[in-house]
């Protein structure tokens, strides 16, 4: 959204002392939530009593429970009495994070009607303004967002300065998929061959791909007529953006012009390039929630829901053979409660949160949390492995003739579009993904680099293209911690070591030589896309020669930016791998009735977005769970 000076004066007439003059975004956002509901306030977990904030985070070990709980907090409806008691605060099933996996999980387990399952989310309910794809940029950094960074370093994420690489992590029902660029991506069947070689067994591509079809509502028809691939008949809606501006046809007609195939990218061939697949349904978002949870919610009277609760333990029983979960405290307006759970608790609390509510718990590296003073249950590498897709986005292609922009009156008319027919630019944002393979790839025929394109500072209006260049197949890893001095409700510490791995670095360079191609197409120049500079070289990288591979090296440094797909943190693998923290079950090592469910088990990255792989993943645990206790 350009050219804010002449706008806001326009703006400024239409004013009705409700709105303050401001720029175009932020005019438009505010009518856009008139319609359409508010993200609302951060969730308050402590309400008026911040005194427990204070003795939680000086307790340490078994004084953590030192805190006596008295009955003023908002219970579930179903379970109060007349005198405002509890009734029911056990459950067969606890799921930790109403989360991508969480919401699948809860979903599943609640199909049996005999067993009780209760979900717990930090976040507040998913806003309907979340279901705008052209909006999702706006939610990083809102109330629906953890709102976590990486440690700054200075060999990555150079251009955001003292803030270091953004971390981007849902706090809402429905998680990343509630906020997330909504694309649909498995990743290649060779990712999850390696990890069934890696000793996880039943985690084959052929084994898990019926658990991708099992979700799986694809609506377009030249996708979904390929049966061995998809299904038409799951829950989660996948299909395309119903609105394609000019410059996503352009796009795709350089890369065939330049060789590459148009495929399926969750087909037989990864390589090649297509217009993006989402989970969305004819313009609106489908997040795991309102796929999995919502058309249940009120018909199911065997699955509770509470949100704005923030878990802070896992509960366990602790006898001398053996380690047995048995429960979580949470937060919730300013008490602190107690529920039990008689079969499992499921943490789904993603990568961040997870290896977090563990090592807060006493499951971690045993020498990291006797430092901290936590009481030890198990000595698990919990918080390694950490590790997501680097990202390099450059604002390089400048479009004349296919720009975007617009004058207010017209974005106007958009607004009302959506609103009435959901078409229009807020139905859409990104579209168009290419996988290449580099010469240093590890699987022949397998792509290690993702190229996809998004609209500069906008998803709707816009007059530059940002190329995104992204390295699928990373060597380098990290750690997530503890906040030493607030291990509870402090922000972990994350330690993302990017570009560690000399290979990384070497990869992410192919692979901006390649796209940098498509300015010799004969589509760019009749389109008049352009390559400028002038946006890149405003730090010391202007220092090189600008054809160099030191130049590239620095823009690299500068302009990387994790892709907020992190994964690895509570790692599958078998039991003499010495960095694994779950089973092939997703089981906890040393701990009964506790599993993790989520994209902290993935042991190294699937070649694409995250979200489809971390579906499929609750689906498969649901059947392990299933299995399990019938």
């Amino acid at each position: 959204m350009t050219s804010v000076g002449n706008i806001t004066e326009d703006l400024c007439k239409i004013c009705d002392g409700r709105i303050e003059c401001a720029p175009t975004a932020i005019l438009l956002i505010s009518l856009i939530h008139t319609l359409y509901g508010h993200i609302g306030s951060e969730p308050d977990y402590f309400g008026d009593n911040k005194d427990v904030l204070k003795s939680e985070s000086k307790a340490h070990g078994d004084s953590y429970t030192r805190y006596k709980p008295g009955y003023r907090f908002k219970l579930l409806e179903d379970d109060r009495n007349d005198d405002g008691f509890s009734k029911n605060l056990e459950y067969d099933f606890i799921v930790v994070g109403g989360g991508t996996a969480g919401c699948v999980v809860a979903s599943r387990l609640s199909e049996n009607r005999k067993w009780k399952v209760l979900l717990i989310e930090a976040g507040p309910e998913q806003p309907k303004i979340a279901s705008i794809p052209g909006l999702t940029s706006e939610f990083k950094g809102s109330a629906l967002d953890w709102q976590y960074s990486m440690r700054p370093k200075k060999g990555f994420c150079q251009n955001r300065h003292t803030k270091g690489c953004e971390v981007v992590q849902g706090r809402v029902l429905g998680g990343t998929s509630t906020i997330n660029d909504m694309a649909y991506m498995r990743g290649s069947p060779a990712d999850y061959d390696e990890w069934a070689l890696n000793g996880n067994e039943g985690w084959s591509f052929s084994q898990v791909l019926p658990y991708f079809k099992y979700s799986e509502g694809n609506y377009d028809k030249d996708i979904s007529k390929s049966k061995f691939f998809h299904s038409t008949q799951g829950p989660l809606d996948v299909g395309r953006y119903p609105y394609v501006d000019d410059n996503v046809d352009v796009l795709l007609s350089a890369f065939n012009e330049l060789g590459y195939n148009y495929t399926d990218v969750n087909g037989r061939n990864q390589l090649g390039f297509m217009r993006i697949q989402t989970m969305s349904y004819f313009g609106e978002r489908v997040s795991s929630y309102t796929a999995f949870i919502e058309p249940i919610r009120k018909l199911r009277t065997n699955i509770d829901v509470i949100t704005e609760a923030l878990v802070t333990k896992i509960l366990f029983e602790d006898n001398r053979d053996s380690l047995k979960a048995i429960g979580v405290e949470y937060m919730s307006n300013g008490t602190k409660v107690t529920v039990k759970a008689s079969k499992e608790v499921i943490l789904s609390a993603g990568a961040i949160n997870s290896p977090k509510l563990l090592m807060q718990s006493g499951i971690g590296p045993k020498e990291y949390l006797e430092y901290l003073d936590i009481k030890v249950f198990y000595d698990l590498p919990v918080g390694g492995n950490f590790h997501d897709h680097l990202s390099v986005c450059l604002p390089v292609i400048k479009l004349t003739k296919t720009a975007t922009t617009s004058k207010f009156s017209e974005k106007l008319k958009d607004i009302t579009n959506y609103y009435s027919k959901g078409l229009g630019p807020l139905s859409a944002n990104f579209q168009v993904v290419s996988f290449f393979e580099t010469s240093m790839s590890d699987i022949l025929k397998t792509p290690d680099i993702e190229f996809r394109f998004r609209g500069h500072e906008s998803n709707m209006y816009y007059n530059k293209l940002d190329v995104c260049t992204s390295l699928l197949t990373p060597k380098s890893r990290g750690q997530i911690v503890l906040n030493g001095t607030d291990p509870i409700f402090g922000t972990p510490l994350i330690y993302p070591n990017f570009l560690k791995h000399a290979s990384d670095e070497k990869k992410l360079l192919e692979g901006i030589q390649e796209v940098v191609k498509l300015f010799d197409t004969e589509v760019f120049k009749e389109a008049e896309f352009e390559f400028d500079p002038r946006p890149i070289l405003n730090n010391e990288c202007s220092e090189h020669e600008r054809v160099s591979e030191e130049f590239w090296s620095c823009i690299i440094r500068q302009f990387s930016a994790p892709l907020h797909n992190y994964v690895g943190t509570c790692k599958m693998g078998p039991s003499k791998d010495p960095e694994s923290v779950v089973d092939n079950s997703l089981r906890v090592y040393g701990v009964t009735n506790l599993r993790v469910v989520d994209s902290s088990i993935i042991p190294k990255i699937t070649r694409g977005s995250t979200a489809a792989p971390v579906i499929m993943i609750a689906e498969k645990a649901s059947d392990l769970i299933k299995t399990a206790w019938y």
